[in-house]
Parts: C-alpha cells; structure tokens; sequence
C-alpha cells in the first residue's frame, strides 16, 4: 500500500511540475509599442487642435470609457464623440500639448501617463487656461493602438460662477 501511495504522489508531483515547466506564448511589450503609442498621442493632439472629431473618434476602441475632470463618466464611442464635439463647439478647446511622463505595457494592454495644457475660448466667457494629468489605458486591437480609458484631472479648481443677487422681498 505504502509503495503504491508513493508512486501516486510521484506520479501527481511529476505532472504538476510538467504543467509549471512549459513557456507560455510571449506577450512582449516592446520599443515598438511604445514608439506607436507615442504616435497615437501625437495624432490625437493635431486631430484634437484641428477640432476634427471623427478622426479623435478613430483614436478610440468602441467601447471607450471617458472620465473628464468635473464631468460624469461618458461610455461609448458616440458619447466620446459627443463630449469632444461640446469641447469644440462650446468651451472652445484648442492649444493642447501633451507631455509624456510614462508609456508601459504588456501583452494587448499598455497605459499612457502624462501632463497636459490647454486653452478654452468659450464665446461670450473669459478665456481660460488649463492644465493637468491625464492617464490613458490603451488596448491592442487588430494590431492597432487605441485608448480604451481616459481620465483627465486638472490641476486647478473648477471655475465656480458668482452667486446671484438676492432679489429683494416685494413688501
């Protein structure tokens, strides 16, 4: 009996070391990621300062997810393009720089670390300069880089408007 549990063991430690033994496929992350990723960054900033918001929509994977400083989070790729298209049209976005603080990854998933500066213009409104952190998680879809998260924080506080006058009491 003793001889038998004893090869049962041998043979279980034998299969569990085999299992542990073999190399899984490689899912490097490479210079050559990195060097697309910063591309994609560069795309997006021209496409962005051209308020071309079918070409930053293209940036995207389709289920993108956008968490904006001081704004609910938008998901989908129709909301990204919504929210971009307000950005434009309505706060008057333009002038954004992005510079690089990381690009890291593995496999299909890399993340985009970085400080941002922006100009709004928004019509009828003092214009306003901002900047902030952005962190971007990309995926690797069909051999192409897209951004699959975004958040944005900015460093300086929201604009809260004035209160309004009180009205005065009808006697």
């Amino acid at each position: 009996m003793r001889s038998y549990l004893a090869g049962f063991f041998a043979l279980v430690l034998a299969v569990n070391l085999g299992a542990c033994g073999g190399s899984a496929p490689s899912q490097g992350f490479g210079k050559e990621d990195v060097q697309q990723i910063n591309k994609l960054v560069q795309d997006f900033t021209a496409a962005y300062n051209a308020k071309d918001v079918e070409k930053v929509g293209s940036f995207f994977s389709p289920s993108a997810t956008i968490m904006p400083a001081n704004r609910s989070i938008l998901s989908g790729i129709e909301s990204v393009k919504g929210f971009f298209k307000e950005r434009f049209n309505v706060d008057g976005a333009t002038d954004l720089k992005i510079d690089t603080l990381a690009v890291e990854g593995h496999g299909t998933l890399a993340y985009f670390a970085g400080q941002h500066s922006l100009n709004l213009k928004p019509e009828g409104k003092e214009p306003q300069h901002d900047r902030g952190k952005v962190i971007w998680i990309l995926r690797k879809l069909g051999g192409q880089w897209k951004f699959d998260r975004q958040m944005m924080s900015s460093d300086l506080p929201p604009v809260v408007p004035a209160p309004a006058e009180p009205v005065p009491a009808k006697k």
